[in-house]
């Protein structure tokens, strides 16, 4: 069995789907009724960024580089059908984003309830897609059908596309972090470049995640 230090494309995956289904329940959570108070409203339109990034850009990761190399090694896998998901999820991420550029027009009631429905359905098929991912790619099978290099290899890549891909990172890195708690945070900080999580994202990004912090783990 891999440990933390092990690469593990599986591990990997499960860390930002952890990340992806809690951002989707608090997001839901304070989009109900008028949402947030007033004084939070920018930190969870910050939130919402991150989220219709992060989400995108792994998405894209995934059709891009994993599912072409995990078909050498599977070759019978469920790849197009996760694609098809991963479509079906992109009109829910525009409406999110879209969302996030209506500016104070977006704490409108019918703006809000909008964005609400989008969130629920986006996660109703969230929930239907990840056991797939979770269950064909686990650590087990990464480990039993990836040597250590090859796991090694397919973190490095997804890693690369998403700091291309998942933008702005001054954002999309610490909403990453800090919806991850313990272990599962350790791994993720250790899969960046010591700058990012030592330098940048404690002290010269800060003031630009610093408003998410209330919808964020200590």
């Amino acid at each position: 069995m891999s440990t933390a230090s092990t690469p593990n494309a599986g591990s990997s995956l499960i860390r930002i789907h952890k990340v992806i289904t809690r951002a989707l329940l608090v997001s839901m959570q304070n989009s109900q009724g008028n949402g947030p108070e007033p004084e939070l409203r920018l930190g969870f339109q910050r939130f919402e960024q991150a989220l219709h990034s992060g989400l995108l850009a792994h998405h894209d990761g995934e059709d891009e580089i994993s599912f072409p190399f995990l078909k050498t090694k599977i070759p019978d896998g469920p790849f197009e059908a996760l694609s098809e998901q991963h479509r079906l999820m992109i009109p829910l991420l525009n409406k999110i984003n879209d969302w996030c550029n209506k500016g104070s027009a977006a704490w409108e009631a019918a703006n809000l309830a909008e964005l609400h429905l989008a969130l629920a359905e986006l996660n109703d098929l969230w929930h239907s897609h990840i056991p797939i991912e979770e269950s064909k790619f686990s650590p087990q099978e990464c480990e039993r059908l990836l040597t250590t290099e090859e796991n090694a290899w397919l973190e490095g890549q997804l890693a690369g596309h998403a700091a291309q891909h998942a933008l702005p990172g001054e954002l999309v890195l610490p909403f990453v972090l800090y919806n991850l708690e313990g272990d599962d945070r350790t791994a993720m900080a250790q899969s960046f470049p010591p700058v990012v999580s030592e330098q940048l994202v404690p002290f010269a990004w800060k003031p630009t995640w610093a408003p998410m912090q209330p919808f964020l783990l200590e």
